[in-house]
This record gives C-alpha cells, structure tokens and sequence, in this order.
C-alpha cells in the first residue's frame, strides 16, 4: 500500500513536519511516483518508520537512529526491541499497581477501606522513574547511553521494599550531611557523604563504577538541573558533593 505524506503521518499520529524533516536529514526518503511525481511512502517504509519511533521512544537520538537503521541487520534489531520489551512490560506492571494505589487510597480516604504501609508505597517506585525521565532521561542517556540507562531502571524497579527505604533513608542523610559540612565543615564528614552517596548510587546502579561516579558528580555542577536538586536545601551543597566525592573516592 501507498501512502502519501499527510497520511502517514496521520497513521502513525506524528506531524507531517516531521516526516518531512526525517525526509530532511535522511532517516526516512520518500520514494517519488514516476507518473505523477508525488512523493509516497510504501510498506517498507511504514516499518521503517515504527523501527524509528520505537527507538525514539527508547530515548535515542535521530542521529544515532539514522546510524541504527543502516547497520544493524534485523537480528539485531529484534534483540534491542526485546529488551526494550521487557523494561515496557515492567512499567506495565508498575503502572497497574500505581492505579490500585491510587483507586485504595482514595476509597481509604473516604473510610471504606484501611491500606496498609505496604500498599501506600506500591507502584511509587515506577512514579519517581517518570519524574526523573522528564528531567534527566536525555542528559543520563548522552552521555552514559541507553544501554547503562536502561540497565539501571530495571536495577531501581527491581529493588526490594527493604532497598527502596534504605535508598530514601541515605538521601535524607546525604543532604543532612551537606549540610553539616557546610556550617562546620570537616574531613570526616566529607568522607562520610562520599561513602553515604557510593552506596546510593549502588542500589540504583546494581555494579560500583568510580569513574561513573566521578562523571556524575561533576554533572552536578554542569547541569543547572542536578544542582537545584541540592541545592534547594542550601547554597553551594551540590559542589560540597562533588568535592567530597572527588577527595574521598
């Protein structure tokens, strides 16, 4: 089957803008009518375009889709969406139970059931997942790629509800610490926010990598984002971080 421009873009719920500038760049050429010279898009080229919105949803960048389409066989291709795959079922499955949550604590609310501390955290987890895609998801995957990104999602939602609070637990004491060091600063202390933010960081990561560490931290200050995360609890925490990690570690 033949479609025009606007057509697919209408089936495939995007802007014919958007085909055009796919069009632009080369990620998707449309082929031309030898009769009437209009410009179309054939089957081939249908799948084409949900490979490449498949991977833009995934988080990568056209430039690198571009790359993906022209190297990797379809092999290749299957394996990647299959672990693309299992992260979307996973967040499936959380979002279900964030529904039930939210469907409990409002019959709790109104005084027809009583939820347990269990059931007031299920499905959160997979909520702060989404908060911070909306902020970092592009910075984390340019500069770590997909693959580590990917692999530490499937590390948080895998946490244990005894890991998960032992996590919420070492941030609040990270920030306590920051802001010890700042009004009496100290080695010990910068030791100990050092060592408090490894072991975070290892919950969500799974494996330690120092170098990745040390990448982070200095995104802190880089990334005006990640700076107002400390920094709304005081001036100048997020570079007491940094320094202490770069010292201790």
């Amino acid at each position: 089957m033949k479609y025009k421009t606007n057509e697919l873009a209408s089936l495939a719920g995007i802007s014919s803008r958007t085909l055009r500038y796919y069009d632009q760049i080369g990620l998707l050429i449309p082929k031309r009518d030898e009769v009437s010279n209009y410009r179309y898009y054939d089957s081939e080229m249908v799948d084409a375009l949900q490979q490449i919105l498949l991977f833009k949803e995934m988080g990568i960048k056209l430039e690198d889709i571009k790359v993906l389409m022209k190297t990797l066989d379809k092999a290749k291709r299957v394996e990647i969406l299959n672990e693309h795959l299992k992260v979307l079922e996973l967040k499936k499955v959380q979002l279900e139970k964030l529904v039930k949550n939210v469907k409990t604590t409002i019959s709790a609310l109104k005084g027809e059931t009583i939820m347990s501390d269990k059931e007031k955290f299920a499905g959160l987890k997979a909520e702060l997942i989404k908060e911070n895609d909306d902020k970092y998801k592009d910075e984390v995957i340019s500069r770590w790629g997909v693959d580590k990104y990917e692999k530490s999602k499937k590390q948080f939602m895998h946490l244990t509800e005894e890991e998960y609070n032992n996590m919420l637990k070492l941030d609040l004491r990270i920030i306590e610490v920051l802001k010890g060091i700042k009004e009496n600063d100290s080695q010990e202390l910068r030791n100990e926010v050092a060592n408090l933010h490894k072991a975070w960081l290892t919950l969500t990561w799974g494996n330690y990598n120092r170098e990745a560490h040390l990448a982070l931290v200095d995104m802190y200050l880089a990334d005006e984002r990640f700076t107002k995360y400390y920094d709304k609890f005081g001036t100048g925490l997020a570079k007491i971080l940094r320094d202490s990690v770069h010292e201790n570690l």
